[in-house]
This record gives structure tokens, sequence and C-alpha cells, in this order.
């Protein structure tokens, strides 16, 4: 039993416990000339821990680079701890292609037998160019500006700005590194970047466009968006008139035609009944006058006869009204005037009066 206990130790004893580590990101990548930030992270049971950043495949054979319990040999690297955030930055500036390859960051243990926990990163300095934002959103009238990157090869070579599918677009970087215009503006700050600025944007400089160096070409997208109208619509009151027939509603213009409709059969409506009236007249005065002489005659006749029986005139006669008429004692439309007078038993009796 004894021994059993022995041999558990040791399994026990040779079997690693759980150690704090250190992460980072797999690889960078950084034009010549440029530089890169590398972050690396730890655990905080190593925050008291010096950290390190080497160069080399193997972690035990790098060389060293920079540690944060010493000044970096290199003035173009730098490395800064931040206990709190539990992170360590290295920069690396003004990078060179030889400077390509395998790093480590990592953090001191301590100890024979433990081993640094530590992180691989590869590093790939090229050369070339490449831009910050190949997409540009300008207004009508406004302006846009591109920084254009380069590698440290291409500083004393002429920079270009062209429009693509138009090679005679391109604009050139003079000896000072500058191009003017109204429109458009490239400087380059002989470092590893120029600047073009396009001004007094038009809707027809929308396009494809690149940024040159060399042979070395990035293509980036102009967008021209219409500029916003701010001219303020006027105001104005006008007087009150008379609306014209052609500005009257449609339901004006419905009521208008019932009310003249209504008019014009009242109208139709009176004037038939007024003709009617007027023929009925004008046919009442034509059977008068031709009816009237004979009734005339007629009642004269008999009146005379019964004032002869009674003692009175003698009889009236139509010769006889007319032979009078002929003599002028009556009127050319034998219309007769005659008075009777007769005096029976003392009575006086108004005969008849004809006009």
């Amino acid at each position: 039993m004894p021994q059993l206990l022995t041999a558990v130790f040791l399994l026990l004893a040779c079997i690693p416990a759980a150690r704090p580590g250190v992460t980072t990101v797999s690889e960078l990548s950084a034009l010549e000339g440029r530089s890169i930030a590398a972050p690396c992270h730890y655990d905080p049971a190593l925050a008291a821990h010096v950290k390190y950043w080497c160069w080399g495949i193997f972690k035990d054979t790098c060389t060293m680079v920079a540690r944060t319990d010493t000044a970096p040999s290199d003035p173009r690297v730098s490395i800064v701890d931040d206990p709190a955030q539990q992170v360590f930055t290295v920069t690396m500036a003004d990078l060179t292609e030889d400077q390509a390859g395998w790093y480590h960051c990592g953090a001191e243990e301590g100890g024979i037998w433990s081993k640094d926990p530590s992180a691989a990163v590869y590093l790939s300095v090229v050369h070339g160019m490449s831009v910050v934002n190949n997409r540009l959103d300008g207004e009508e009238g406004g302006s846009v500006a591109v920084d254009c990157l380069y590698s440290k090869r291409f500083r004393d070579i002429k920079k270009s700005w062209c429009r693509s599918g138009d090679p005679g677009s391109c604009q050139f970087t003079g000896a000072e590194g500058r191009f003017d215009s109204p429109s458009v503006t490239i400087a380059d700050d002989r470092v590893g970047a120029f600047t073009v600025t396009l001004s007094k944007l038009r809707m027809a400089d929308a396009g494809w466009y690149w940024c040159g160096v060399g042979t070395q070409k990035t293509a980036v997208q102009v967008l021209v968006t219409p500029r916003p109208s701010t001219t303020a619509v006027p105001v104005t009151s006008t007087p009150a008139v008379a609306r014209s027939p052609e500005h009257i509603s449609l339901e004006s213009q419905l009521a208008h035609r019932h009310v003249l409709g209504a008019v014009v059969v009242f109208a139709s409506f009176t004037l038939i009944v007024g003709m009617v009236l007027l023929a009925r007249k004008i046919w009442q005065r034509h059977k008068w006058t031709q009816t009237c002489p004979s009734l005339l005659h007629v009642l004269l006749q008999q009146c005379s006869r019964r004032n002869a029986d009674a003692g009175m005139f003698p009889v009236y006669s139509r010769e006889r009204a007319t032979t009078e008429a002929g003599r002028g004692a009556e009127s050319k439309t034998h219309w007769i005037h005659r008075r009777w007078i007769s005096s029976v038993q003392n009575n006086q009796i108004r005969g008849f009066y004809f006009s």
C-alpha cells in the first residue's frame, strides 16, 4: 500500500498544472517604410512579470528586440506595458523588407524547469502602395481627399492621380512633390504617403480613379451626390378675384347647369302658355267678327217685331239697315247705332243702344 501511494504522488507531480498564457494576432502586414503595432494580451497572474519582444523562428533561440525592463536598442522599436488592461504593445516604425519574419511576445516566469508563456506572430513587409479608404463620398460643389500610402523605395518617384480608362487625365507631382490645379491637388510628404484632394466636385467627377507611384496602382472610387436645394419658395398672397369659368369646380358647374336648365324649362313653358293664350285670343276675335253681325241682325229683328206688336217702331230688317248704311247712316263695319224710345202705358221704355 505505501508503494502505491508513492507511485500516485509521483504521477501527480509529473502532470503540469494550468499555466497563465500570452495571446496575440497570428499575422501582421505593412508597407515598407510604414509602421505596425502588435498588441500582446496576458493573464492577470503575469501582470508583474517582465514582458519582451524577440525575433526568430523558435522562441528559445530568438533574438531579443525589446524588453519592458530596459530601453530598446533600436529607436524605431518601442514596448509599453499596461497592467490594468493586461496588455503590452510593441510598435515598429520605418519597416524594411529584411525585418520581415517570425516574432514572439512573451512574459518571463523564471526557473530552470519552466518555459515562458509566449505567442508567435508573422510580420510581412512588402513594397508597393495602398490607400486608407478606397471609397470617397462627396457632395456636388464640395471636396474629398484620399491618402495614398507607398513603400519606402518609392519616396523619390513621382506620384500620380488618373481617371480609370483615361490615360490622358493623369496628373503628376513635380520636383517639389506637389501638383496644384483649381480642381485637383496632390501633396507628397516624401515619407510614405501623398494626399489627393478633389475640389469643386461636379456630378461628372464621379467614377473610378488610380493612386499611382511607378508601376504600382491602387483603385479609388469617387461618388458625388447632388447638392440639396436651399432656395426658399416665396409665399405670396393673391387678392380675391372673381373666379373664371375655368376655375369653377365640377360641383359648381353641375349646380349652374341645373339652375340654367330650370330657367330654360320655365321660360319655354311660359312662352308656350303665352303663345296658346295669344292664339286663343286671336281665334275668339276672329270668331266674333264672323258671327257678331248675324247675331246682331237677328236680335234686332226679334226686338223690333216684339216692339211692333206692342205698338212701337216698325219691324227692323237687314235690308233696311244695309240701305241706311249705304246712305252713310252707319259706319263701314256695319255696326249700327240705333235708339228706340217707346212709350207704352205712360212708361218710358228704352230700347237698345248698339255700338
